[in-house]
């Protein structure tokens, strides 16, 4: 049987995310959102959830290139005066990978993450991260404890058939597969972790390799070499709402997601929408 969670990235960052993500559950495939529990519009996004209770809300842990929910001068070198987290991701990561004295502020960061989206939304059955830092050998330890502790079910594991991908659009070849021998070492590690504590995960991916370049030829070809199993495929998606437009790509996303022609393709592969919620339900009735 094949199944597909369709997520969406970002809930919570601005009414224009909010607005895309609304859009494509109501008109389109999208079933699951990633929530930013920090960000401007965060409070808004669950109110929008509410209005459409077969959106699965889980959380974006952020800590790169966003806010912090602690105070900046608990979390030393990893914000900055305004409070938010380093802006470049490579910075970033070395970082957390050197500087192990951040280990008990960004733990004290992620369960406060982890409070706010169980305050915000009422329920968690999903972990992913922002830029997948959730990979990082300093939060997978982390997150993996604090899944266990607060009874999160399901984590996200950034392990993409690149060469799938690349047999769909060849661009940036290089980096493609730089960024996959990357995310497939981290996440391995991971997914030893989430075994051992009784976690689980999606068969397969798609959505990392291709990020921000979406096409809708791309998502068909895709969702035509799905494989039996469950496979996750995130978006980024906002509408152009009258203020701040969002980049072209973005708006993109949402017409991809509410597409007859990718809906079709679901259907006519055979494939079953589901969401993490249903993925948690399986886990425990295995």
């Amino acid at each position: 049987m094949k199944r597909l969670i369709v997520n969406a990235d970002d809930f919570g960052l601005s009414p224009e995310v909010n607005a895309g993500i609304t859009r494509a559950h109501r008109d389109g495939i999208l079933r699951s959102a990633s929530l930013m529990v920090a960000e401007p519009a965060a409070r808004a996004a669950p109110e929008r959830a509410r209005d459409n209770p077969e959106l699965d809300v889980g959380l974006h842990a952020v800590v790169c290139r966003g806010r912090s929910m602690l105070d900046g001068s608990r979390l030393g070198a990893a914000v900055g005066a305004s409070g938010e987290f380093i802006e470049s991701p490579v910075a970033a990561g070395m970082r957390y990978f050197f500087d192990r004295s951040l280990r008990a502020a960004m733990t004290d960061e992620l369960r406060a993450q982890v409070e706010r989206h169980l305050e915000l939304v009422g329920y968690l059955n999903h972990i992913d991260g922002h830029l997948n830092f959730h990979v990082h050998p300093l939060f997978a330890d982390i997150l993996v404890n604090l899944a266990v502790e607060y009874k999160v079910p399901c984590i996200r594991l950034p392990r993409e058939r690149v060469m799938t991908t690349l047999r769909l659009r060849r661009d940036n070849a290089t980096r493609k597969l730089v960024e996959s021998a990357i995310f497939r070492t981290l996440s391995r590690r991971t997914r030893r972790m989430m075994t051992e504590r009784g976690l689980t995960s999606t068969d397969a991916l798609f959505g990392l390799h291709q990020s921000g370049n979406l096409s809708e030829d791309y998502v068909v070809g895709v969702i035509d070499r799905i494989r039996d199993g469950t496979t996750e495929l995130y978006f980024h998606p906002a509408a152009d709402i009258g203020g701040t437009p969002p980049t072209p790509a973005a708006q993109l996303e949402v017409e991809i997601l509410t597409s007859p022609r990718v809906h079709n393709a679901i259907v006519r592969n055979g494939i079953e929408l589901i969401t993490f919620a249903d993925l948690a339900k399986d886990k425990l009735a295995a």
